[in-house]
C-alpha cells in the first residue's frame, strides 16, 4: 500500500500540473481538445488524491505503523475516531486534505460554471489546478504522507492529549475547506484581470463562492474558539494565539471583500479595493500556512519548523506582486463609475466598515508577527498581549457596529428620504433610551453602554426597514406583504440576518470580556463555599483507571436560589503514553452566564484546589456565530423561480432547434 500510495501521489502531481497547462493553453475557443484533456486530467488527479487519502485513513484506523505518519500521530490506545482525526493533525496529512478539498471544489466550479463564460471558466480553472499542483508538489518533495517508517514502533507516539477533543474532529477540516474555497473567488477575479474583461459577468460567480468560503472559514474560527474554551482550561475562548490569528485575518479580509464586492455590484464603486481584497484574502490563507509551518514561534497546534512554511510565504509575496501589477495594468478598467455623494448612504457605511475591518486585520497581523519582527529589527523579542489588540479592537469594533446598524435604513447613491429619516430618528430615540435603561440597571463600562445602545438601534432599524419596505411595495395587505418582501428580497434580508448574528456575537464578546469574574478556592470534602449567589459543595473526589489514562475528578454540588441543585465534575487526566496531565473543565451554560470550573489537582487526599469563573453572555457568542452561518446558507440557497426559469428557457431553446431541424 505504501508503494501504491506513493505512485498515486506522484501521478496526481503530474496530472494536476498537466491540467493547469492544458487549461491555459486551451482557453481559446478554437482548442476544445485541450480543454477536454484539462478536465480529464483534473478528474484523474482528484481520483488519485482520493486513493491517497483512503490509504492513509485505512492505515490510521488499522494502526499500520509502517507509515511514518501513522507512527508519529497514532497509537494502539487511541480511539478510532481520534485516529481518523489524526489525518489532518500532522503537516503532511493537512496538506493532503487541503489539496483534496481544492481538487473537489475545482471540479465543482468547473461543472456549475456556465459555458457562456468559457473564457473565465478555463482561465480560473487553470489557476485552481496550478494551486492544486503546488500543494501536491509540497507533499511529493517535502512532506510525504506516504513516507515509510525507518523503524516500526510497537505502540506509536500517539496524538497530543489536548487535540483529543470533539471539536478537533471537524475544526481543522473546516478551516482547510475554507482555505480551499477562497482560492475560487481569487481565481475568478485573477482570470478577469488577466483577460481584461472586468464587466459584471464574473461578479455573481465570485459572490457565491466568496460567501461560501466566508461562511465555512467563519465556522472554523468559531469552532476553534469553542475548542479553546472547553479544552485549554484557562476560562476564555480567544487568547490571540498566532495559529488562531492566522485563520482570523483572512476571515476579516474576506468580510471586507464581501462588502466591497456588493458596492461594486450596486454602485460601480471600490473596484480596485475589491480586487485587492480578493487577492489579499487568498494570500493571507497562504500566510496562515506559513505561520503554522515556519517555526518562527511556538504554539500549541503549530507544526514543527519546516521549509514548507517559507514556500507558502514566497507564494504570498508572489501573489501580492502579481496582484499589484494586474491592478496597475487594468487601472483604467477599474475606475469607479460613480462617487460617494452622501455621507448617510449605504456605500458610505460600507466604505467605513471596510476600512475598519482592514485596520483590524492589519493590527492582528502585526501583533501576530511582533515576536519575529522585533527580533529582526531591534535584536530582542517583544510579545504583545490582549491590551495591544483591544486598544484598536474596541474603537474600530464600535465603528463597524455603528455602520452595520445604520445600513438597513440607508439607500444606495442617495441620502435617506423623509420616511427613512423619521425611522432613523425613531430608532435613534429608542437606542438612546436603552442607554439610560442600561445605566439604571447597573451598566458602568462605556463599552457595554455603547454596545447596548447601538444594538437596540440596529434591531429597531432592521425591523422598521422591513415594515417600511412592505408598506411602500404592497400598501393593501400588511402581513402578507411582509412575507412577500422577505421572499422577493431574500438576499437583502438574509444579509440583515447575518447582521443580527453579528450583534449577538458582539453581546457575547462584550459581556464575557467586561463582566467575567474569577475566584480561587480550596475545598475539603464536604465543605461548602458561597460565591456569586451560589453554594458550591465538594461532594467527593473520584479516581478512575482507563486503558490510556488516569482520571481524577471532583464532584461538585451547586445550588442557586430558586433553582434545583446541579452537579459539575471538573477533572484532571493523566495520559500515560505522553506522560502528561491535561485539564478537563466543567461548564454550566445559560443565557445570562456560564459557570466555568477548573480543577488544579489535590495537594492531599480529600482536598481540591479550584478556580471558579463566571463568564456572562457566552451563549450569545455561539448563538451569534450560528445565526451568521444560517444567514449565509439561506442566501446561498438557489432561487427556485430562477432555476425553473432556466429550465424553461433551455426547454424552449431545445424545442426551437428541433423545429428548425424539422423545417430544414
Amino acid at each position: 500500500m505504501l508503494v501504491f500510495g506513493q505512485i498515486c501521489l506522484m501521478s496526481a502531481f503530474v496530472a494536476s500540473g498537466f491540467s493547469a497547462f492544458a487549461s491555459f493553453a486551451g482557453s481559446n475557443d478554437e482548442r476544445p481538445t485541450l480543454r477536454k484533456c484539462a478536465l480529464y486530467s483534473s478528474v484523474t488527479s482528484l481520483l488519485l488524491l482520493t486513493f491517497v487519502i483512503l490509504i492513509l485513513l485505512l492505515a490510521l484506523l488499522t494502526k499500520d505503523f509502517r507509515f511514518a505518519y501513522v507512527a508519529q500521530y497514532c497509537s494502539q490506545l487511541l480511539p478510532w475516531y481520534y485516529g481518523m482525526s489524526a489525518l489532518w493533525v500532522g503537516q503532511a496529512g493537512s496538506l493532503l486534505l487541503w489539496a483534496w478539498f481544492l481538487g473537489l471544489l475545482t471540479m465543482l466550479f468547473r461543472l456549475v460554471t456556465s459555458e457562456k463564460n468559457g473564457w473565465l471558466r478555463e482561465r480560473a480553472f487553470g489557476l485552481l489546478m496550478g494551486n492544486c499542483c503546488f500543494l501536491v508538489a509540497a507533499m511529493v518533495f517535502a512532506a510525504d504522507p506516504m513516507a515509510k517508517s525507518i523503524a516500526i514502533p510497537a505502540k506509536g507516539a500517539g496524538l497530543s492529549p489536548l487535540l483529543q477533543h470533539p471539536a478537533m474532529l471537524i475544526h481543522p477540516p473546516i478551516i482547510f475547506l475554507g482555505y480551499a474555497a477562497w482560492a475560487i473567488p481569487f481565481a475568478i477575479i485573477s482570470a478577469a484581470l488577466i483577460s481584461g474583461r472586468l464587466d459584471a459577468s464574473w461578479i455573481q460567480q465570485a459572490r457565491s463562492w466568496a460567501l461560501f468560503a466566508w461562511a465555512v472559514l467563519g465556522a472554523g474560527v468559531l469552532l476553534g474558539a469553542e475548542w479553546a474554551y472547553e479544552e485549554l482550561g484557562w476560562g476564555g475562548y480567544w487568547g490571540w494565539d498566532p495559529v488562531e490569528n492566522g485563520s482570523l485575518i483572512p476571515w476579516l479580509l474576506g468580510t471586507a471583500f464581501m462588502h466591497s464586492l456588493m458596492t461594486w455590484r450596486c454602485r460601480g464603486l471600490m473596484k480596485k479595493t475589491t480586487v485587492a481584497l480578493a487577492i489579499a484574502t487568498f494570500a493571507m490563507c497562504n500566510f496562515a500556512t506559513f505561520l503554522t509551518r515556519s517555526g518562527i514561534f511556538s504554539s500549541l497546534h503549530a507544526f514543527s519548523q519546516s521549509p514548507i512554511g517559507w514556500l507558502f510565504l514566497a507564494i504570498m509575496v508572489a501573489l501580492a506582486l502579481m496582484g499589484s501589477f494586474l491592478i496597475y495594468l487594468r487601472s483604467a478598467e477599474l475606475t469607479a463609475d460613480n462617487q460617494i455623494t452622501a455621507f448617510f448612504s449605504r456605500e458610505a457605511m460600507v466604505a467605513m466598515s471596510t476600512i475598519a475591518l482592514l485596520i483590524l486585520a492589519i493590527v492582528t497581523c502585526l501583533g501576530t508577527l511582533s515576536v519575529a519582527l522585533s527580533d529582526a529589527i531591534v535584536g530582542y523579542k517583544i510579545t504583545v498581549g490582549p491590551p495591544f489588540y483591544n486598544y484598536v479592537l474596541i474603537p474600530t469594533g464600535l465603528l463597524v457596529l455603528l455602520a452595520t446598524a445604520l445600513a438597513p435604513l440607508l439607500r444606495w447613491g442617495a441620502s435617506p428620504n423623509a420616511a427613512e429619516r423619521k425611522l432613523l430618528l425613531g430608532s435613534a430615540a429608542v437606542g438612546g433610551f436603552s442607554l439610560l435603561v442600561a445605566v439604571v440597571w447597573g451598566a458602568k463600562h462605556f463599552i457595554s453602554i455603547a454596545v447596548t445602545g447601538i444594538i437596540v438601534f440596529a434591531i429597531i432599524a432592521i425591523v422598521g426597514s422591513l415594515f417600511l419596505d412592505a408598506l411602500q411595495r404592497y400598501p393593501d395587505n400588511h402581513w402578507s406583504s411582509l412575507l412577500r418582501c422577505l421572499r422577493e428580497k431574500r438576499r437583502l434580508y438574509t444579509g440583515f440576518l447575518v447582521h443580527l448574528g453579528f450583534f449577538a456575537l458582539a453581546i457575547g464578546v462584550t459581556g464575557s470580556s467586561l463582566g467575567a469574574r474569577r475566584h480561587e478556592v480550596e475545598l475539603q470534602q464536604g465543605q461548602t463555599v458561597k460565591w456569586a449567589g451560589r453554594s458550591i459543595s465538594l461532594v467527593e473526589l473520584v479516581e478512575r483507571q482507563l486503558p490510556d489514562k488516569l482520571v481524577a475528578e471532583a464532584v461538585l454540588e451547586i445550588s442557586q436560589k430558586g433553582e434545583d441543585p446541579y452537579y459539575l465534575s471538573p477533572a484532571q487526566h493523566f495520559h500515560r503514553l505522553q506522560n502528561e496531565w491535561t485539564t478537563e473543565v466543567a461548564i454550566r451554560s445559560g443565557w445570562s452566564e456560564d459557570l466555568y470550573v477548573i480543577l488544579h489537582g489535590s495537594a492531599e487526599e480529600g482536598h481540591a484546589s479550584l478556580t471558579l469563573v463566571e463568564n456572562p453572555m457566552m451563549r450569545w457568542l455561539w448563538l451569534g456565530g450560528g445565526t451568521m452561518l444560517l444567514g449565509a446558507l439561506i442566501s446561498l440557497w438557489p432561487d427556485r423561480r430562477r432555476s425553473m426559469a432556466g429550465v424553461f428557457s433551455k426547454t424552449k431553446i431545445t424545442a426551437s432547434r428541433k423545429r428548425k431541424k424539422i423545417a430544414a
